[in-house]
């Protein structure tokens, strides 16, 4: 079995350029579809000129009409494509009648916003893909209830290294700790809904970071290294 992977964001760089025990290790996940007989090949974003919007929003970057063409006419070997977030199936589903019959269009994972184009092109999507993977049973409801159907959605879960995230002892007075640069995080209502709570709360994200004046909370706009984000999720009590 073949399997394509269409991601919104360069993938093959992390792979190769990866230093063991500097953050999660990418591999792991493709040699275990590898020993069920799963062949896996990823076909990453074309950079400019090829692809004009490169570098700009993952969503604009990822439709990527040349690599749309590309799966299309030279990967008719593959059994799935599967496309990170909702760009890569947009094109590919807005083609869809030139995939081979054989091939299934799956998606993993969508962004949820009030961006109006983006919900546009979810709409659009949705009915023209075979699955649509999720990372929380929580998202099925709200999916089927603001966006066009789809043939059927799954809850997977996320993927992670725990080779590199190690279990470490609970600690019981640690701050609440939010990570994620997507844009679906509402970081106001979680500052909000921590208002009257006598504890820190530390937020990491670089694109969407939330503006805040309060004392204990900690917004970390820079970018971090694997190793440090792994000691804030160690020292932490609560993540949400």
């Amino acid at each position: 079995m073949k399997v394509l992977f269409a991601p919104s964001i360069p993938w093959l760089i992390s792979q190769n350029e990866h230093i063991p025990d500097s953050g999660p290790d990418p591999m792991p996940f493709f040699n275990a579809l590898k020993k069920h007989g799963v062949e896996c090949k990823i076909i990453d974003p074309y950079k400019r000129p090829w692809n004009p919007f490169a570098g700009k929003d993952t969503l604009l970057q990822s439709i990527d009409l040349l690599r749309a063409l590309r799966i299309i006419f030279k990967e008719r070997d593959a059994d799935m494509v599967i496309s990170v977030f909702e760009g890569a199936a947009c094109s590919l589903g807005a083609l869809r009648w030139l995939l081979p019959s054989h091939t299934a269009l799956v998606l993993w994972e969508i962004g949820l916003t009030d961006w109006k184009l983006r919900n546009e092109i979810i709409n659009f999507t949705l009915p023209k893909i075979d699955e649509l993977l999720v990372l929380g049973s929580n998202q099925i409801d709200y999916i089927n209830n603001n966006h066009k159907k789809c043939p059927n959605i799954s809850a997977i879960g996320h993927y992670i290294d725990t080779n590199f995230y190690k279990q470490v002892p609970l600690c019981p007075n640690g701050f609440i700790l939010s990570v994620g640069d997507d844009v679906g995080r509402d970081f106001q209502t979680l500052i909000s809904a921590t208002a009257d709570i006598e504890r820190n709360l530390a937020i990491k994200a670089s694109r969407h970071a939330p503006a805040c004046s309060r004392p204990n909370v900690r917004v970390i706009r820079e970018r971090i290294r694997h190793l440090a984000l792994r000691d804030l999720y160690a020292n932490c009590a609560m993540v949400v």
